[in-house]
């Protein structure tokens, strides 16, 4: 073999080495591209992982301080609903209880108001019609049954209480009388339970209620001075003095005797 021809052939072995160790370069510095590639798709699923991860986490501690509330929050709930029943158990009770005390107390109301209208028809005819449905008020009061008990006693005891009252007042007040089929206006005098008068305001008609009789006792003008100063003392016009009125006597008692 010629030096040229060994020189071809060693170029030739050259060139061919070169270009197998240019590939096998290139594949070992492809390979550690795709290796990084790789490395980093993975750092970046871990990063999502782990975000996921805290977010979970979080999640988790925000339930649990949730559940932890909400739990809480049963439990006072849990006592006030036994409260409640405990209270509404005694409100029962008092119902029951109450019921049975209003077995006793509303008949005994009602014989109240029947004794008081009785009174009022045999008192003497001062303020009939209003007095009259002050009762009449009552009787129906005590069948209501939107109004307590408590309320219907009181209407009942504040009836009694005026009623007491005028015997220990006097009064005066405007109002009609029919005299010989003439209803005449007229001025009233009661003196506590003792009398009741009237005197038209001109002084020509005066009577009184006769309590033997239970009807009124017409007396034209006698009684128009008396009658005028019992109205003047009861208006306040005219200071306290003696007056003449006709009353029905006092009733001696047994021991007086």
């Amino acid at each position: 073999m010629t030096l040229n021809s060994t020189n071809k052939l060693l170029t030739l072995l050259l060139l061919t080495n070169i270009a197998i160790s240019q590939e096998l370069v290139d594949t070992t510095i492809d390979s550690q591209v795709d290796s990084s590639n790789l490395s980093i798709e993975a750092q970046q699923n871990i990063e999502k992982l782990d975000e996921t991860a805290s977010k979970l986490y979080f999640e988790y501690k925000d339930t649990l301080n949730e559940f932890k509330a909400l739990k809480n929050y049963d439990d006072q709930l849990s006592k006030i609903i036994d409260q409640q029943v405990i209270e509404i158990k005694s409100v029962k009770e008092q119902i029951d209880s109450l019921d049975d005390v209003n077995i006793d107390i509303l008949p005994l109301l009602k014989t109240m108001i029947d004794t008081l209208g009785k009174s009022i028809e045999y008192d003497l005819p001062f303020l009939k019609d209003e007095r009259v449905n002050r009762v009449n008020n009552l009787d129906k009061l005590i069948l209501r049954a939107d109004v307590t008990t408590a309320e219907k006693f009181r209407k009942v005891f504040e009836a009694y209480q005026l009623e007491a009252k005028f015997g220990k007042t006097i009064e005066t007040y405007p109002g009609y009388i029919k005299i010989d089929e003439d209803e005449l206006a007229v001025d009233y005098f009661r003196l506590g339970r003792l009398g009741l008068f009237y005197r038209t305001p001109d002084g020509d008609e005066t009577g009184y209620w006769n309590q033997n009789t239970n009807q009124w006792n017409h007396e034209g003008s006698s009684l128009d001075n008396e009658i005028k100063a019992a109205l003047d003392i009861s208006n306040r016009q005219s200071p306290p003095n003696f007056i003449l009125l006709p009353l029905k006597p006092v009733e001696k008692t047994q021991e007086s005797k």
